[in-house]
């Protein structure tokens, strides 16, 4: 009995087509067990990440710890600036701007109110005449302490998202000019606007906006050198 060629072909194409279709569904096997391991993986990552929060949270004492770094705009301040016009005279800069350094220790007596103390320090540089009058630079340490309300929190001893409160204190600001020092204290006091993002339950990314009024009387002679206006620093926070 003779075959025809028509019929071997088609059961060479039905054995072929056989075998495709388990290879495909060999490989998507594959594929889903893959995906299953990595979302198992990721659950497991996960379910070790809250696990660490809850310990955290079980240790901690409501104790907040943050450090930041930023910028103060002098120049914002609601004092006069004829400052600004004297230092230009004399070939300096404006002092329009200072850096600033913070740190703050708090504690959340309860959910929705933070309390704790502050400590800063601030430093602007007016440049040099190129002349007999030398480098001109500002000093500004810090102490003081804050009240702030916590909004969304639900345990003291979590940061907490986003919060608003005033800070009060005392600078202790001195001019730096060939070797002299002039200074003084200041009190001062404002609003403060904070957030606590980026993070987990130890350490979170905070970020904080000030609005600071505080005068030095006399910096200049007569005449008179803002020391706070807007502050925008950025930094972590540490809740132990």
């Amino acid at each position: 009995m003779r075959h025809r060629p028509w019929s071997l072909a088609a059961a060479t194409f039905a054995c072929a087509l056989a075998a495709t279709e388990a290879s495909a569904r060999a490989e998507e096997l594959d594929e889903t067990r893959t995906d299953e391991a990595v979302k198992e993986a990721g659950d497991a990552k996960a379910a070790e990440a809250l696990a660490k929060d809850a310990q955290a949270l079980a240790r901690a004492k409501g104790v907040k710890v943050s450090f930041r770094l930023g910028v103060r705009f002098l120049s914002s301040a609601p004092f006069s600036h004829v400052y600004e016009n004297v230092l230009s005279a004399y070939g300096y800069n404006s002092l329009s701007a200072v850096a600033e350094a913070a740190g703050d220790v708090g504690i959340s007596p309860w959910r929705y109110l933070d309390l704790g103390v502050h400590t800063g320090y601030a430093f602007g540089s007016a440049g040099s005449t190129g002349g007999s009058g030398g480098m001109l630079t500002l000093h500004v340490f810090e102490v003081g302490g804050y009240a702030c309300a916590i909004f969304g929190r639900t345990d003291p001893r979590k940061a907490g998202y986003f919060g608003a409160g005033v800070e009060g204190g005392a600078m202790f600001p001195f001019l730096l000019l060939r070797g002299e020092a002039t200074e003084s204290t200041q009190p001062y006091i404002g609003p403060m606007l904070l957030a606590r993002l980026l993070g987990g339950q130890r350490v979170q990314t905070t970020i904080q906006l000030r609005y600071l009024v505080a005068n030095w009387s006399n910096a200049f002679g007569s005449v008179n050198l803002p020391l706070g206006g807007f502050s925008l620093s950025v930094g972590a926070n540490l809740s132990l």
